[in-house]
């Protein structure tokens, strides 16, 4: 059917009536398919109703597409595991605050989240995120931590840095001899100076931070600084050392006349010093002994008897171990 220029076709599938005029059985329920043809602009599409012959081809039926979408997995939120500051802690470069160069600080109860943990070898060092952003390693003998630091990566361990290890020399006599070795070690080996660090001189020697086997002594030779597996490292307090020794000894007198007055000097204070004077010191009478402190050192030392005289001057070697001195 035709109308305007518009086509439209019903097809109506009717019910079959199958058997005997006696029998009726229920009709199929019935498809329609419309077909909707374009129109020119302001035509109306009109319905077309048609019935398909009994030998036309089946219509096909639609094919239905199954699509899967993909199934939401989820992932639990891990905790951070985090540390409360047990006391004022170095953050170093580093798993070792004696060695390493220094980043940061953290203050005693400040938190940090840990992000890594060293190998197996170093226990209770972390690498932390401060809240500024800043990464470092820490120990953590002294805090509480929060969170299973199992689950922490291991970070491998930074190459130990080279430092300047300084000696100063406070004492009143050189330096002469300069042992280091590794704390592992058992042969000093060579003496590590040219020449003496002389009195009120320093010396320094570049080493890979680590842990050493220490001898210095004067030229006597006596052994003033002796330290085994000791730390040289970037921390300040480990890159440095002070010889300045003071010894504790006597003087006893065994003079035949009492002592008033005791002066020293030495080469670096050639000034005379007064060490005992018997108004405030009391009697230094025959027999008796007195104590003394001073830098260890050589020291000229002059005696004034109570009668004014002043003896003969006399060397003497202040050095630990040395116990005291008899005057007679």
């Amino acid at each position: 059917m035709k109308t305007g220029k518009s086509i439209r076709v019903f097809v109506m599938l009717g019910a079959a009536l199958l058997g005997s005029a006696c029998i009726l059985q229920t009709a199929a329920p019935t498809a329609q398919i419309v077909v909707v043809t374009a129109t020119k602009e302001g035509s109306v599409p009109l319905p077309s109703t048609q019935t398909p012959d009994a030998g036309a081809a089946p219509t096909a039926e639609p094919t239905w597409t199954l699509t899967l979408l993909p199934s939401l997995t989820h992932t639990p939120t891990i905790a951070p595991v985090t540390m409360v500051a047990g006391q004022s802690l170095s953050c170093v470069k580093g798993p070792d605050w004696k060695l390493y160069e220094w980043v940061a600080g953290i203050a005693e109860g400040e938190t940090v989240t840990l992000i890594a943990r060293a190998a197996p070898e170093i226990p209770d060092y972390y690498v932390v995120r401060k809240s500024d952003g800043k990464e470092c390693w820490a120990f953590s003998g002294s805090s509480a931590i929060s969170g299973s630091t199992a689950s922490l990566p291991v970070r491998e361990t930074p190459p130990l840095p080279q430092v300047t290890y300084v000696i100063e020399n406070k004492v009143q006599i050189p330096l002469c001899v300069v042992y280091i070795r590794g704390k592992d070690e058992t042969v000093w080996g060579a003496n590590r100076l040219s020449a003496p660090i002389l009195i009120n001189a320093s010396f320094g020697i570049t080493l890979t931070a680590g842990y050493y086997d220490v001898r210095i002594m004067d030229c006597a030779p006596t052994v003033l600084y002796e330290a085994h597996d000791r730390a040289i490292g970037s921390d300040p307090t480990y890159r440095y050392q002070l010889i300045a020794i003071d010894v504790d000894f006597f003087i006893q007198n065994n003079l035949p006349y009492s002592i008033c007055h005791i002066q020293i000097r030495t080469a670096a204070l050639p000034a005379w010093q007064e060490i005992y004077n018997h108004d405030t010191g009391g009697s230094f009478a025959v027999g008796t002994r007195k104590d003394f402190t001073l830098r260890a050192g050589f020291y000229d030392v002059r005696i004034t008897r109570c009668t004014d005289a002043v003896l003969p001057l006399i060397t003497i070697y202040v050095r630990p171990g040395v116990g005291g001195f008899t005057w007679a």
